[in-house]
């Protein structure tokens, strides 16, 4: 319940922030009817895209936290994907992978990088270490991977 009222506050706020009054003497192009808005789809889309990668990452964090303290290691991309597939996973966790938007570290260091967004390395984006899933720049990527 938390969730959607969080995502309805966040459509709410990201539309009623998107109004652009402007003139635009030429008709819409054809095969775009009307054109009005489509920057406002596609920011609430990208603000959606980033909640749940962001909520997804803190569930994959927990997931991989509590399979360290019982195994005493940081499980790898390979386990923790045979274990969020099972029934019993998490279902949109398992789709980010599978789409790609989320990538698994396939022998992750215990105080390093564990997963990250595709966007990660070029752009910036999501990442998950060993103390949280955060926001980093492109650089800061590169840093991470390094280490």
């Amino acid at each position: 319940m938390k969730w959607v009222m969080l995502f309805v506050a966040l459509i709410l706020a990201i539309s009623a922030g998107c109004r652009k009054y402007t003139r635009d003497p030429e008709p819409a192009p054809a095969g775009n009817q009307g054109g009005a808005g489509f920057g406002a789809v596609q920011g609430v889309r990208g603000a959606v895209d980033r909640v749940v990668t962001a909520a997804e990452l803190h569930d994959l964090h927990l997931f991989m936290n509590t399979r360290k303290l019982s195994t005493g290691r940081v499980p790898t991309g390979q386990e923790t994907w045979s274990a969020l597939s099972q029934p019993d996973g998490n279902p949109k966790l398992v789709q980010l992978i599978k789409d790609g938007i989320l990538i698994l570290v396939p022998n992750p260091k215990e105080e390093g990088l564990w997963a990250y967004s595709k966007e990660a390395p070029t752009q910036g984006g999501w990442v998950l270490t060993h103390s949280e899933p955060r926001r980093v720049t492109a650089q800061e990527f590169a840093q991470l991977q390094g280490s």
